[in-house]
């Protein structure tokens, strides 16, 4: 019975241990077309409204796993949210998410769609579209200066409404976070002293049962 009890002891130290963080990538820059500019207004997300031109911006992915090469990403289930804190505006309600990462020469090509779950659909005018650059030996590295890609304007285009609301960015700022793991604790003490502990009751137990039994 003791060493049953030793086992669950370990069992339940070790279930208890602390699983894996998401890997984050964060995004930034500033707004060049908000809603003042003629778009909108928005509807679906009124506090888009609140959005002028040079706010400053942020977009954090949080996924399961890693991107560490090129190639097309189903991220399907992560976490995306565009904020202005100037503003106090934010849009978390996406639920398709992809991103791709081309070798350029020397840079990496980043695209990322979010498909947003108002308006029509995706494809109707209710997305996220990131198209920015960055030094390959960057892709998993923190504080990275970003640039648009030649051809592709805006870096960053955020439709809603249908297509009605339209804010565009600039992206100059990429940091990559990987999952960091809580350190799981050594199980050795703890079960020892549990199992000591567990010894000396049942000690305990087995003289009382044998004083009763005289």
């Amino acid at each position: 019975m003791m060493r049953f009890a030793c086992a669950l002891a370990l069992a339940v130290l070790l279930g208890a241990a602390v699983p894996a963080n998401a890997d984050t990538i964060t995004i930034g820059g500033a707004i060049s077309q908000s809603i003042q500019d003629g778009t909108g207004p928005a509807v679906n997300n009124a506090g888009l409204n609140n959005i002028v031109d040079g706010d400053s911006y942020t977009i954090t992915l949080d996924f399961t796993g890693s991107i560490s090469g090129t190639g097309t990403y189903d991220l399907t289930g992560a976490a995306l949210s565009f904020t202005d804190p100037t503003a106090s505006a934010i849009e978390t309600s996406f639920d398709t998410v992809s991103l791709t990462v081309s070798d350029d020469g020397g840079s990496d090509d980043v695209s990322l769609l979010g498909c947003l779950t108002t308006g029509s659909g995706c494809f109707f005018g209710n997305y996220l579209a990131l198209n920015f650059q960055i030094p390959s030996a960057g892709l998993n590295s923190q504080n990275v200066a970003a640039q648009g890609i030649s051809g592709l304007y805006p870096s960053l285009d955020l439709l809603e409404d249908d297509g009605t609301t339209d804010i565009e960015a600039s992206v100059t700022a990429y940091s990559y976070t990987a999952a960091s793991v809580a350190p799981t604790p050594e199980p050795g003490s703890f079960v020892f002293v549990c199992c000591g502990l567990i010894a000396l009751a049942w000690k305990r137990a087995m003289r009382q049962r044998a004083a009763q039994e005289a």
